[in-house]
């Protein structure tokens, strides 16, 4: 079939009642599931992976209670199980009442080949994509197109670029399972984590799973940015196996890398596709466990097939956790990320400090809040407290949250105070020098990312022709000119602020033009005193106090932490003057943002970005010295103590114009 009826599918196409997309643990979870319910005689089943799975290429361990369900059904496939864990400087620790239970992937394959039956197919391709017509949910493969009543999507998940509060990292591992010389004393005990290995600036341990006697599977892991290599892995694996048990014989090797991340994965929702295993987020960030949580899934999965509810009763389960244990994953993926060194420390002492079954209920995620304390109690604080307070100084919230308190700090100095002067103009004229003027002084950069012979020049010379322009025109049409810098203003404003909320093209330009509006409407004697400075324009009514109400119970309702700390700080600051109203607003909220934006199109840090902007920022402040000293002066200029200020929002509406244009490079980029 050609590529082009991808985009117009036949009616044709072969449908099954239930495609497997990606044949790894969680798909073939689902398929034992539904074989124990009974629900595979009657329907057709289209199974798809590149793999044959035709080896033992995963193991898979979990622990549970010896009556827990998962034990129950999979009793069959466990081939090793160890009832104690051997802990590097505390000893043993029995696990019971749990147990320690290994699977391998190979024995898990073969299960589900043995239940096959005629009405089963499989392709041995990858799934290039899966959609949804008119007609029903499809999987597109070597540019066919096959029907599925119901889609299990399995595939390796793909993440969303990493978000301020969110990590991404990799437990990578290469494991040898070998045959010693000498007995294996206790094989009835694993190591799950010995640290006293060289870490080489990462967290890094061995696993020990012995299988008998003389048989063990030995893994060296890394948790960290940096995947590891077979060859980086071979010689702390021979050390540590000839250090511990003597000579050996090598007869398998196992190599893997498991994600573990609490960004979020590109995941479309659509009917009649449920997505399965790590693209689901069954894969615990902190730890890299995944197992029992697909199982558990699967249970629930098929239960709600074989009774007839909705496949969207699944959705709630296609998204990652929330809640107090997302939040210690993401301060230790932090850790783990970006201080690795103290990996070892942590995990040493959260084995040697708490008793083993606690350790697992927490990671199980089983235990009371209570018990999470005496967890914490005996970790080291200091890189967690530094995490946690990155966390927070990072957070999408944090930036409008301290702009809240600014606001409520110049409120509480009182109105046109000397304190309040101070501080007030204090931080207006920092703000401007650190980032006001600087992030439209980045513009030449914007099409290259770097200092072009050619192209910079020319860019600098239409640039400041354009501000030329604007300067003329409102020196000719003072009332043209500021309705013209109203617009582009309220334009530019909720460009930057609707890709910070993700607000479409419409609502973003609403709330462009009710943020500006806001902010002149709520000081409307301050602004018409400038205004008809500049323009010979009035504002013609006030903006009510409450009109950010309706925006208020909205973001409430969206639960847009961010946006409702700056609706609430809008709110207070009408009652600031205009000034620094406008200044929270364009250095506080603006231009960060705009920044921010800045600094992912170029893919350039922000102490490198603020270094080339600066000779251009220099030369803005000599503009505007120069726009101050020269600008044409009349009446209009003279009558009131506003006056400097109006030759300065018209230096500002100047440069704004080619700023805005240039811009446009930026948020017009498809995401």
């Amino acid at each position: 079939m050609p590529n082009s009826a991808i985009a117009n599918p036949y009616t044709s196409a072969k449908e099954y009642d239930f495609i497997f997309a990606g044949y790894g643990a969680a798909a073939s979870l689902v398929l034992l599931q539904l074989h124990r319910k009974n629900a595979l005689d009657k329907v057709s089943i289209l199974i798809i992976d590149p793999e044959k799975k035709n080896k033992n290429d995963k193991t898979f361990c979990f622990w549970a209670n010896n009556d827990d369900s998962i034990v129950k059904d999979l009793k069959h496939l466990i081939k090793h199980t160890w009832s104690s864990v051997l802990i590097k400087n505390a000893g043993h620790s029995p696990l019971a009442p749990l147990s320690y239970h290994h699977i391998s992937s190979i024995d898990l394959y073969r299960e589900v080949q043995q239940i096959e039956k005629p009405n089963w197919d499989r392709l041995l391709y990858p799934v290039s994509q899966i959609e949804r017509d008119q007609i029903s949910a499809y999987v597109v493969v070597n540019n066919e197109i096959i029907r599925g009543k119901k889609i299990f999507d399995s595939r390796t998940p793909s993440y969303e670029k990493v978000s301020k509060g969110e990590t991404h990292i990799f437990q990578s591992f290469v494991g040898w399972e070998i045959e010693t010389s000498k007995t294996i004393e206790n094989p009835t005990t694993c190591r799950l984590m010995d640290f006293e290995i060289a870490q080489n600036n990462f967290t890094q341990f061995m696993y020990v799973l012995p299988f008998s006697s003389n048989k063990a599977l030995v893994e060296l892991t890394r948790f960290g940015s940096e995947i590891l290599k077979e060859n980086n892995a071979e010689t702390q694996l021979k050390d540590y196996i000839q250090t511990h048990f003597g000579d050996f014989k090598r007869e398998a090797i196992e190599i893997g890398c498991i994600p573990m991340s609490n960004a979020k994965i590109i995941n479309d929702q659509i009917k009649d596709v449920v997505s399965l295993g790590a693209r689901n987020y069954k894969v615990k960030p902190s730890t890299g466990y995944a197992f029992k949580n697909m199982y558990f899934q699967a249970c629930e999965l098929v239960d709600s097939l074989t009774n007839s509810k909705k496949t969207e009763e699944n959705v709630q389960h296609e998204k990652a956790s929330r809640g107090r244990f997302a939040f210690y994953d993401a301060l230790l993926l932090r850790i783990l990320q970006h201080n690795p060194q103290w990996g070892k420390t942590i995990f040493q002492s959260l084995f040697k400090g708490v008793e083993i079954n606690r350790v697992l209920r927490f990671l199980d995620q089983k235990t009371s809040f209570y018990e999470e304390l005496t967890v914490f109690m005996k970790l080291p604080w200091k890189p967690f407290i530094s995490a946690l307070l990155h966390n927070i100084i990072t957070s999408n919230w944090f930036r409008s949250f301290l702009l809240l308190l600014i606001s409520v700090l110049l409120l509480a100095l009182g109105n046109e105070t000397i304190i309040q002067n101070i501080i007030g103009y204090g931080l207006f004229l920092i703000g401007f020098i650190t980032v006001g003027i600087p992030h439209g002084a980045v513009d030449h950069l914007l099409e290259t990312g770097h200092w072009d012979s050619k192209k910079t020049p020319r860019f600098i010379f239409s640039y400041l022709l354009q501000a030329a322009a604007m300067g003329f025109l409102w020196y000719l049409f003072p009332e043209l000119a500021l309705i013209i810098f109203l617009l582009y203003s309220a334009w530019h404003f909720g460009q930057a602020d609707g890709k910070q909320w993700g607000f479409g093209p419409a609502l973003s330009l609403i709330w462009g033009a009710f943020v500006l509006f806001y902010i002149l409407g709520t000081h409307l004697l301050e602004s018409n005193t400038i205004t008809s400075i500049i323009g010979n324009l009035s504002l013609p009514i006030a903006c009510p106090i409450w009109a950010v109400i309706p925006w208020l119970i909205w973001s409430l309702f969206q639960k847009k932490v961010a946006f409702t700390f700056t609706l609430i700080w809008l709110l207070l600051s009408s009652q600031l003057p205009l000034l620094f109203a406008f200044g929270l607003y364009f250095i506080g909220q603006h231009s960060i943002t705009s920044w921010q934006h800045i600094s992912t199109h170029l893919k350039l840090k922000h102490q490198k970005i603020w270094l080339q902007a600066l000779p251009f920022h220099a030369g803005a402040w000599l503009i505007l010295l120069l726009f101050l000293y020269f600008y044409p002066s009349n009446d209009r200029f003279t009558s009131t103590d506003k006056s400097q200020w109006g030759i300065f929002f018209i230096f500002i509406a100047c440069i704004s114009l080619p700023h805005v244009i240039s811009m446009q490079s930026v948020y017009s980029k498809k995401k």
